[in-house]
């Protein structure tokens, strides 16, 4: 069932093509700034630019987050209604929505990892005698990561208490107009 259920969640998130490329794009770009921000902090320890970098770069991507879930909610509430009229719960309505979170942060983060593999191939490939440093090592990207999931489950909890306040008869106002 839960598969069935992230399976339609990747069908729904696809059709919104916009919103999905703005956000996705929005992580990526997240992840990159807060995992490089932790290389700059191993690499020069201490309260300096690095560290208010990584800072900002998590203040934003929990305020992101936070965001994504609620227009998720917010412009899919009659679908959500329509689907509390037909049968199903709160619960499957939450896994599906919280699919819809988790695979546009999944998709964030495997461009992350492709970008950055792609950048030390192309720079092995140009100059094979020198070894080459990767712009980000990969410990602090699964590192951000792990971040971001954190910041999502509160995206998904705070979806689910959106989710609980949608009404079935939403799905009925304007049906004839």
């Amino acid at each position: 069932m839960a598969f069935r259920l992230f399976k339609k969640s990747v069908m729904m998130v696809l059709r919104e093509k916009k919103q999905f490329t703005v956000f996705c794009l929005m992580y990526t770009i997240l992840i990159f700034w807060t995992s490089y921000s932790i290389e700059l902090v191993i690499k020069t320890p201490g309260l300096g630019l690095a560290s208010t970098s990584f800072f900002m770069a998590l203040a934003i991507g929990i305020f992101l987050s936070l965001l994504y879930s609620w227009i998720i909610v917010r412009r899919n509430s009659r679908t959500i209604a329509t689907l509390k009229c037909i049968g199903w719960t709160n619960k499957d309505i939450n896994s599906l929505i919280s699919g819809f979170i988790l695979f546009t942060t999944f998709v964030g983060f495997f461009i992350v990892i492709e970008v950055l593999f792609h950048y030390a191939a192309f720079f092995a490939y140009i100059d094979p005698t020198t070894p080459t440093v990767p712009l980000v090592s990969l410990l602090p990207v699964c590192v951000t990561f792990i971040i971001f999931l954190f910041f999502q489950l509160s995206a998904i909890l705070l979806a689910n208490r959106k989710i609980l306040k949608v009404r079935p008869i939403i799905a009925l106002k304007r049906v004839g107009v």
